[in-house]
């Protein structure tokens, strides 16, 4: 299941929220005290109050006064999570309806694949607070409000009076399980060890024994046991009516197993109130909604409040397991290179030196050789994150503002951590943090406010710049907070090079590497003023350009290069663009594989790297005249501009008129010359390409549109801004150049 909205009513600061459109990484920004955190609070009490898998929540985890909007304890608290069912899960719904109600089989098999499961948890304080599942239908993705026009298929509603009755039921139920438990574990525990002497005692006075025993598991266990008066009536009964301490025990046994029976009896008994639901009116909770429930319970949600526990012995103790374990050491070294890649620091367990008790943990975590509650704060917290993440591998990760105690730096690399993970997990997270929006899905930020309620919006790429700095209240500054800035034409080639990174073991985050697409690199000259790079070299940042080839000369590269005056580096790559440089036969198998599960193809036929590598071939002989034509363009289409100091500031005396004329002819004279030498630059231009080609085709034909064309052969697409870096990740160390080697060396190394 993956959750795709969520509606909040009458919760705390919540009068009503909807955030819609979720994806894997969810962000949640905002000034203080507008009601982030009640959102993530919400969701978690959702999944919490249906861990059990019922539909009845006796104890739910809100449902005090405070968390009522306006303290109106007589609306109730309403929490919907709207679901996509994947195939398999839509299959198991309608097999567990038909298998219940094989009446209603031709109207499950009607049901619209791409219909939504929404499921409303209700809270109600009357005079106890207790939870249950209000609803559960089927209903168009559009919207979260619930009229009867949006509903299409009703699965399960329970009305207040059926809830209410289910409650009673429930407790009762409850109480005669927690009865049950107490026979069977704590005194059949006790009297085991009676010996005859002991027995006798018992049998003379069963009331003062009882009552000293109860004293004794109050003082052990410094709580009063849940024992009622029937409770004790009904043990001191079994004693006189024992002869023997082996007719008690089994008494004990039996009692406890007829107690738990009539529990089980009582949950299942029909209710007056009648609940709706797919097959029609029911006495009782259908089976297929318990089941769907049930399902719902099994997902693993972690929720890393504001105030996160210190990290320490626990964590080091899970670590230390992972040594002893089958498939933990490999797992344990996994986690260790996303901490080493991500903070630039190394850990590791070990059993610790001394222990003060038998209940305290026997584990230390050390952080490059030092224990963890000697390092700094930043580096505790982002632990805390990443070895909950790792360690507990939940389907909903919910982190409230993960940028505490983070330098701008670190704060990037956790952000982007969160947003690699969210490809597995989805994650929704509260910030107050700019770096966070920035390189965030931006069609998954969320802007809440407060006037009288928190409300939320889903901002749009359109009027993210606009409308997020307002709100906040701050401007983006961590462009001017890393040790190394490399700009690079756009947000994609940084996603590449960082895969490629992590692939070949070179750690940007410990070298403080920031980057800064700069949107082209017609671009460049406005990046690379004077005034920027004079700024940066005095805080002693090392500055890198990093540009594709295109079709340019070297004379070009050179006037670039001589434009930095020795205060900046830069590399401009041999191939045409870094797409070029992922032209790896295997990766590519890789990657169309992924194309088709990703697609949901089930019988998809196995990619040969001879076809892979025929493919390449072919497609960049196909785009030889593209080749050409660019390179062509490239010197007869530049820009032509009219001399604006020509005619201002000429010593000609005629008029302006006069001068912008002359300017205009000699722009004019410039062309036709140019027109004149057309056929000639083709013909210069088609042989260089030629006399290259049979060697440097793959170097020389643009890198996306080669590996788009592949992958059509193959029934898929590549995307430059979407596949580029997923395709980077599936290469391995000897398929990158070593020109990307030493490129990424030299950022980490130039100082």
């Amino acid at each position: 299941m993956k959750l795709e909205a969520i509606k909040i009513q009458n919760f705390r600061s919540i009068q009503q929220v909807n955030l819609e459109d979720c994806g894997g990484f969810n962000v949640i920004v905002g000034k203080n005290n507008v009601g982030k955190s009640n959102i993530l609070l919400a969701i978690d009490a959702f999944f919490k109050s249906l861990s059990k898998g019922e539909p009845i929540v006796l104890n739910p985890p809100i449902g005090k006064i405070i968390d009522y909007h306006a303290n109106l304890l007589e609306v109730p608290i309403k929490i919907t999570m709207l679901f996509h069912l994947s195939l398999a899960e839509r299959d198991n719904l309608i097999q567990d309806i038909v298998l219940e109600s094989p009446q209603v089989k031709n109207s499950v098999d009607g049901i619209d694949p791409e219909l939504r499961l929404a499921v409303t948890l209700t809270v109600i304080t009357s005079p106890e607070a207790f939870a249950y599942v209000q609803k559960i239908a089927l209903c168009k993705l559009s919207s979260l409000a619930f009229s009867q026009e949006e509903i299409v298929r009703t699965i399960l509603e329970i009305n207040t009076e059926a809830a209410k009755e289910l409650v009673d039921k429930a407790k009762r139920s409850q109480e005669l399980e927690n009865e049950s438990q107490e026979f069977e574990v704590i005194f059949s525990d006790k009297f085991k060890r009676l010996d005859e002497d002991d027995w006798k005692r018992t049998k003379a006075n069963p009331s003062s024994v009882t009552e000293r025993f109860l004293f004794q598991v109050m003082s052990r266990t410094n709580r009063v046991p849940k024992l009622s008066r029937s409770l004790s009536t009904k043990l001191e009964v079994l004693i006189q009516s024992s002869e023997s301490k082996s007719d008690f025990l089994d008494a004990i046994s039996s009692l406890a197993d007829s107690l738990q029976k009539e529990a089980v009896s009582l949950r299942s008994e029909p209710i007056r109130h009648k609940i709706d639901s797919f097959s029609g009116l029911e006495t009782s909770v259908p089976i297929y909604a318990l089941n769907l429930i049930k399902r719902i319970s099994e997902m693993n949600v972690l929720y890393l409040t504001e105030r996160r526990d210190p990290i320490g012995k626990r964590e080091a103790a899970q670590l230390l397991d992972l040594k002893v374990t089958r498939g933990g050491p490999e797992k344990l070294r996994a986690i260790q290179g996303t901490v080493s890649a991500l903070l630039g620091v190394e850990i590791d367990a070990f059993r610790a030196e001394t222990v003060r008790s038998k209940e305290d943990l026997d584990a230390e975590l050390d952080v490059d050789q030092f224990l963890v509650q000697v390092n700094g704060a930043g580096i505790r917290e982002a632990l805390r994150l990443i070895l909950d993440y790792e360690l507990n591998r939940p389907n909903i990760l919910l982190v409230e503002e993960p940028e505490i105690h983070l330098h701008p730096g670190l704060e990037t690399s956790i952000m982007r951590y969160l947003k690699r993970i969210g490809k597995d997990c989805q994650i929704f997270i509260t910030t107050h943090s700019t770096n966070f929006l920035d390189t965030a899905e931006m069609r998954n930020v969320y802007l809440a406010s407060h006037n009288n309620s928190t409300s939320i919006q889903l901002i749009n790429v359109e009027e993210a710049e606009q409308s997020i700095p307002r709100e906040l209240g701050i401007r983006l500054s961590a462009l001017f907070m890393f040790d190394r800035l490399v700009f690079v034409e756009g947000p994609t080639d940084e996603d590449v090079i960082r895969e490629w990174a992590s692939i070949l073991g070179i750690n940007l985050a410990q070298a403080s590497v920031g980057f800064v697409p700069m949107g082209g690199v017609r671009n460049f000259a406005h990046f690379a003023t004077e005034a920027t790079i004079s700024f940066l070299s005095k805080r002693r940042v090392s500055v890198f350009f990093l540009l594709d080839r295109d079709e340019r000369e070297e004379t070009e590269v050179k006037r670039l290069s001589t434009k930095l005056k020795n205060e900046a580096k830069l590399i401009v790559l041999k191939k045409r663009e870094l797409e070029n440089y992922l032209l790896s036969p295997v990766a590519i198998s890789k990657f169309i594989k992924f194309k088709y599960q990703l697609a949901g193809t089930k019988d998809y036929k196995s990619v040969e790297i001879a076809e892979i590598t025929q493919a390449i071939n072919q497609c960049a002989d196909a785009l030889k005249d593209i080749a050409i034509e660019r390179r062509v363009a490239k010197i007869t289409c530049l820009p032509i501009y009219p001399n604006r100091n020509a005619v201002l500031n000429s010593d000609s005396k005629t008029s302006l008129i006069d001068r912008i004329r002359e300017d205009y002819l000699h722009q004019k004279q410039r062309l036709d010359e140019l027109e004149k030498d057309l056929s000639k630059i083709i013909e210069e231009q088609t042989k260089l390409v030629e006399k290259n080609w049979t060697n440097q085709k793959l170097d020389l034909v643009p890198g996306d549109l080669l590996l788009d064309n592949v992958c059509r052969i193959f029934d898929v697409r590549f995307s430059k801004e979407r596949d580029s870096a997923r395709l980077a990740s599936f290469m391995k160390e000897n398929e990158i150049d070593s020109e990307i080697g030493d490129i990424l060396k030299s950022f980490v190394e130039f100082l």
